[in-house]
């Protein structure tokens, strides 16, 4: 009994021995796969531009900062919580509180009453009044677009426009500017300027400017449903001090249509003139004799009209002389 026992286990011993390396394997295999199957994580988004939100840092108290930008955007004051402790040099990307732009000039922050001031000029400044007491901070000198910079910048406006698209409205020196943006997704489409002025036909909805080069441009769009399918706006007003760079300019009116050019009549077709008529009608006649009650032409008369006159008297004698003649002739008395 005890020998079988001893062949049993030896048995299941080789056995697990055989079966090891494939047990071993089949794990691998089934690891393997199973990381494969493993669900990829999501795309990382791109980071924003980091540009966007730097700019002059100032402690304004309170534990705040405000972060002065006069960029493309126009004036700005983003103001972030630093703690008390904070000093220039320091890290001052943190948390948001609050921003002031040219479309918010005003905010109150811990206490602190700010005010974007001469937003729409060349010079803006931050003012800060606290219990009483106003500081300001004058906001950096723009850069870019040419020697007036991107302070010469409106404000924008924003419009729902058809085929889920939003339209930016910003005036700048060079003239009236439509950001188009994709509603859901929020990414820039295209762009409408002064000599580009509209979408084409067949694109995602109408857009043009009107008279994009005169003093007051506007936008005519397809609206997105509502009483009104096509609305007109106005673009926001160019800052105080600022100037464009182009003279006015109003468009062309639409040509009118010109009247079709008739048939030129033609001799068939065209009644003859009557002659005019003279007191006293005048016939023209040959030269050869004169008829009874006719005229001469006026150009002979002066030439002709002794000889005929002559001629008649003669006629006249003759006549009287025939006539006494035949009374002389016997049996012509009674």
């Amino acid at each position: 009994m005890r020998t079988a026992l001893r062949a049993s286990l030896a048995a299941a011993l080789l056995a697990g021995a055989l079966l090891a390396p494939a047990a071993g394997a089949a794990y691998a295999a089934t690891s393997t796969v199973t990381a494969t199957a493993a669900p990829q994580s999501a795309p990382v988004a791109p980071e924003t531009d980091p540009d966007r939100f730097t700019g002059t840092p100032v402690y304004i108290g309170e534990g705040l900062v405000a972060v002065l930008r006069n960029k493309a955007e126009g004036p700005e004051a983003w103001i972030r919580a630093v703690g008390p402790d904070w000093k220039p040099g320091d890290h001052y990307m943190f948390r948001v509180l609050a921003t002031l732009s040219r479309m918010n000039l005003t905010q109150t922050v811990n206490g602190l009453e700010l005010e974007l001031v001469k937003g729409n000029t060349t010079a803006p400044v931050l003012t800060v009044t606290e219990d009483g007491a106003t500081r300001s901070f004058p906001l950096p000198v723009a850069g870019g677009g040419g020697d007036q910079g991107a302070a010469c910048v409106s404000g924008t406006v924003r419009l729902a426009l058809g085929g889920g698209l939003l339209g930016d409205l910003r005036t700048t020196p060079d003239g009236p500017e439509v950001q188009l943006v994709d509603g859901a997704t929020g990414n820039a489409y295209k762009q409408l300027t002064r000599t580009s002025p509209a979408l084409e036909k067949g694109d995602r909805t109408g857009a043009r400017i009107v008279n994009p080069g005169s003093a007051e441009p506007q936008l005519r769009y397809d609206t997105p449903g509502g009483q009104s399918p096509v609305e007109t706006a106005r673009f926001p007003e160019l800052p105080e001090g600022c100037r464009f760079t182009y003279a006015f300019k109003d468009e062309a009116p639409a040509a009118q249509p010109t009247a079709e050019p008739t048939a030129a009549p033609t001799a068939s077709t065209v009644p003859s003139a009557p002659k005019a008529q003279t007191a006293g009608q005048t016939t023209v006649v040959p030269r050869g004799g004169v008829a009874a009650g006719a005229e001469l032409p006026a150009e002979d008369r002066d030439d002709t009209t002794t000889a005929l006159a002559g001629t008649g008297l003669v006629a006249i004698f003759a006549g009287l002389g025939a006539a006494l003649l035949l009374r002389r002739r016997p049996g012509a008395q009674r």
